[in-house]
């Protein structure tokens, strides 16, 4: 049985990540800070923002499984607020979890994955970050958020080459809006709405796109695709639309392009 490993697998894209892949015959491990229990799924308690409780996770596994086909880094938290008044705190957790969390859990985890067996396909084993559109086009008063995911896409690119000699596959999965509870957890900020008054109308179509965006089933999908399709793509999107955008990113000079996404969120 080959073994997913999937970092915020209590809720949202992560759950769905997980159910599909036991649905698949995965034995999937969720490592979260919340226990929610889901069928099939076998939860570790894990802070990405923590060492010691990521070692001691994959330490865990690793004695229990000796490998990891599969590690999905999909935890991830939110923050918004004009870029002048954000706390240095603010800053600092958003980095923590979204970036430098991914990379603490790839850090622990490669050691295994790049001396474990060769699948019989040729491959030694996959690596899937769950990035964002927000990476391609940042977000207007969530610009925090969006340099987190651009650092995730950059890192994404560096390390596919640094493990293509050990036959570890990469991918990046970029969800555009996506409707999950994911929004009703995100930390805003409305300080120096008097300086930026546009910051609440920008905040507020960003919501408004996440609730009436992909469902989280459908989102997962396109991770389950990440890791179980044969020779991966190192860039994935979630729809048509991010499809149209990243399109739009490569073909649109960049003037137009932040002429658009102001637009798109009153700026």
């Amino acid at each position: 049985m080959k073994i997913a490993v999937i970092t915020g697998a209590s809720s949202g894209i992560g759950r769905e990540t997980a159910r599909q892949m036991a649905d698949k015959g995965y034995k999937v491990y969720d490592l979260s800070r919340s226990d929610k229990p889901q069928e099939g799924i076998i939860h570790l308690p894990c802070d990405v923002t923590n060492r010691e409780t990521i070692t001691a996770a994959i330490q865990q596994i690793t004695d229990t499984d000796g490998r990891i086909d599969v590690l999905v880094l999909c935890a991830g938290m939110g923050v918004a607020g004009s870029i002048e008044f954000t706390k240095e705190e603010e800053m600092q957790r958003q980095f923590d979890v979204n970036t430098y969390g991914p990379i603490r859990v790839v850090q622990a985890a490669l050691p295994l994955m790049r001396t474990q067996p060769m699948l019989q396909q040729g491959e030694r084993g996959r690596i899937v970050f769950v990035s964002s559109m927000a990476a391609v086009f940042g977000i207007p008063f969530q610009a925090m958020y969006s340099a987190t995911k651009a650092a995730i896409n950059s890192f994404a690119f560096s390390l596919k080459n640094e493990l293509k000699a050990y036959q570890i596959a990469v991918s990046c999965v970029q969800p555009g809006d996506v409707k999950t509870s994911f929004g009703n957890a995100r930390r805003t900020d409305l300080a120096g709405s008097d300086v930026y008054p546009n910051m609440q109308a920008a905040i507020q179509q960003m919501e408004h796109d996440e609730e009436n965006g992909l469902s989280a089933t459908a989102c997962a999908k396109q991770v389950v695709k990440a890791c179980t399709k044969k020779n991966p793509s190192l860039y994935y999107t979630s729809d048509l639309l991010s499809d149209l955008e990243c399109l739009g990113n490569r073909l649109l000079p960049t003037w137009l392009a932040t002429k658009v996404v102001g637009m798109m969120y009153h700026c």
